[in-house]
């Protein structure tokens, strides 16, 4: 018996060592963010991740102790084959989560979760977004971890456990008693509530909160909410819809920005354009000079903010007016995808043809299936381009993709819907243009490939702009998402999540003007209808700020979301319940607190 337990300590204390291990590798790779951190900060990372790693070192000792139990009467190499089996594959699947996480991190701001496995469907896809070197880089360093974690397992636990001897019945109820023992670091204490990712949190920085997370557990665990999101319970559901309804209210105002009632309707969505790059809203010169000179020949919305940090949300957001979940995607549950409304749906019942057109593979994230659903008369995607054209890593560039959308709109019969998805500012940033910004570090990448795509929206508009369609047509140009580039904004703050959107098109009445009103992009199917003057009540969570609808603006990120008015900004921790700023206003807290739980309660009845 004494044997036994003293392989479970030992079994234990190299998990332990495992996950500390870990996080100390993950801490290295975001050296620049582990950096401005103090020594205490740090160290707070392991005291208070410690928590989550004794959890999950719990349910593998466990397993272990199931294991000894139902073999109490084996020899120690029927036992050892079977644990050590199960502790190797832990090893490999806990080693490629673990080294994974650092890049992922760096690119998206939260520890990995279940949310990967969407990506997965199109590894192809996915893996655009990395260069070949650092892949195989990643590949070595996976092994590397994996072949030393299981030499030392074996060494030190995995051989002694095979010189196990068959014991006495009496021992598998101690071994059960110690199974039990360790339920308790299992749910993180004898408390009613048990252990979350919150638990860990202890800092005001967001980044040491998050790496003391054990990212093993924080995957495992995420995988309970694959198919629905958390709903936080700040109150009862009747007043959240209540407060929610007073909040997409429209105001007695009217401002009619179109010439007609039945314009040709063009949507660009622009992939990763931030405002932080877009010199007409306050972002850096020079570079988008197209878009900035654009600007002042339409209506630019200066304080447009994206509901979400990823192009399957943000396409959701801007085609079906149904704002982004912190937790989850909607597009990747075809079965709730289905249940959304369409702008395309809408426009065809008032008699346009819609189309949409995207130069890479369209079931990247499971959009297919949604396209397919908002009955999209024609999808242009990678398919029906050359292999020539196949220019980049994700597709043909966009100089290539426009210029098909051109000519295909010339033929288009009105009224017409077309939607467009750029692709080119999208990682890895290659591009086939030199701007000035041509640096090779990541951020003059970045910025070189917006000025790129920027490039070809100002062609794409100087020739259409001389089309007979274009007098009455509108064209809308948003971005899907911001970026962390330029500045390394943090995954949390507005910033990241302002975007630019302009309307132009010889429809409009207005030119040279600038609205400076709060709003989401999930709000242009809602301004569509409007301004065509039918009925929006598909668009359940999208408002009309153009007719007096109160000014907001609420993004979500992986267990949190933000909420933007005329005068005040402030984030929420979902894990912590923790505001960023105590000094916002109650009765505004209670409005976007009542906001997402209207709208995560709507997506889990969906």
């Amino acid at each position: 018996m004494i044997q036994r337990l003293l392989i479970i300590a030992k079994y234990f204390i190299f998990w332990l060592l495992f996950f500390v291990v870990t996080r100390l590798f993950f801490e290295i790779y975001n050296i620049r963010l582990t950096a401005a951190l103090d020594f205490g900060t740090i160290l707070g990372t392991f005291g208070h991740g410690i928590k989550l790693d004794l959890s999950t070192c719990s349910y593998l000792v466990d397993v272990a102790l199931l294991i000894m139990i139902l073999a109490f009467w084996c020899n120690g190499r029927v036992t050892a084959a079977i644990i050590n089996t199960i502790t190797v594959l832990c090893i490999v699947s806990f080693s490629i989560i673990g080294i994974c996480d650092c890049e992922l991190y760096r690119n998206w701001g939260f520890r990995m979760d279940s949310s990967v496995l969407m990506y997965l469907k199109t590894p192809k896809e996915a893996a655009a977004s990395t260069p070949v070197w650092l892949t195989a880089l990643f590949v070595v360093w996976i092994a590397a971890f994996a072949w030393a974690s299981i030499k030392v397992y074996f060494k030190y636990v995995g051989k002694p456990m095979a010189q196990m001897k068959p014991t006495r019945w009496f021992v598998a109820p101690v071994l059960l008693l110690t199974a039990g023992l360790f339920v308790i670091p299992m749910r993180g204490g004898v408390g009613i509530a048990p252990i979350r990712t919150g638990t860990v949190f202890f800092s005001d920085k967001p980044y040491a909160n998050h790496a003391a997370i054990n990212v093993q557990w924080n995957f495992c665990n995420s995988l309970r909410y694959i198919d629905n999101a958390r709903t936080p319970h700040f109150m009862p559901q009747a007043k959240a819809d209540s407060l929610t309804a007073q909040m997409l209210k429209s105001g007695n105002e009217r401002v009619n920005l179109l010439k007609t009632k039945r314009p040709n309707i063009l949507i660009m969505v622009m992939e990763s354009f931030t405002a932080k790059a877009v010199g007409c809203v306050g972002g850096m010169p020079d570079v988008t000079p197209n878009l900035d000179s654009l600007a002042r020949t339409g209506v630019l919305f200066s304080n447009c903010y994206a509901n979400g940090d990823r192009s399957d949300k943000g396409l959701i957001c801007i085609l079906s007016g149904y704002p982004a979940q912190p937790t989850t995607s909607i597009v990747k549950l075809t079965e709730k995808a289905q249940k959304l409304p369409h702008l395309s749906h809408k426009l065809h019942t008032e008699g346009y043809q819609s189309s949409f057109y995207y130069g890479g593979d369209i079931d990247f994230a499971n959009l297919k299936s949604y396209f397919i659903t908002g009955n999209y008369g024609r999808m242009v995607t990678m398919d029906e381009f050359s292999r020539r054209d196949m220019n980049s890593k994700w597709g043909a560039h966009d100089h290539v993709v426009l210029d098909r959308w051109h000519s295909d709109i010339c033929a288009m019969q009105p009224p017409f819907f077309s939607a467009l998805f750029t692709l080119s500012s999208h990682e890895p940033f290659e591009v086939p243009h030199t701007s000035r910004f041509n640096g090779s570090d990541e951020e003059s990448l970045f910025l070189n490939s917006v000025h790129y795509t920027d490039s070809c929206i100002g062609d794409f508009v100087r020739r259409a702009s001389a089309e007979p369609w274009w007098d009455s047509t509108l064209m809308i140009l948003v971005a899907d998402h911001g970026s962390r580039h330029p500045g390394a904004s943090p995954i949390h703050v507005p910033e990241k999540f302002h975007i630019p959107m302009i309307w132009l098109g010889g429809v409009l009445n207005l030119t040279d003007t600038i609205i400076n009103k709060v709003l989401n992009q999930s709000d242009i199917p809602t301004l569509i209808c409007d301004q065509l003057g039918i009925s929006n009540s598909e668009f359940t969570f999208g408002k009309d700020v153009l007719s007096g609808s109160p000014e907001f603006a609420i993004y979500a990120y992986n267990n949190g979301y933000g909420f933007v008015t005329e005068n005040e900004q402030f984030t929420y921790d979902l894990e912590s319940s923790k505001l960023s700023d105590s000094e916002v206003c109650d009765s505004i807290v209670m409005q976007s607190q009542a906001f997402l739980q209207t709208l995560l309660h709507d997506f889990n009845q969906k």
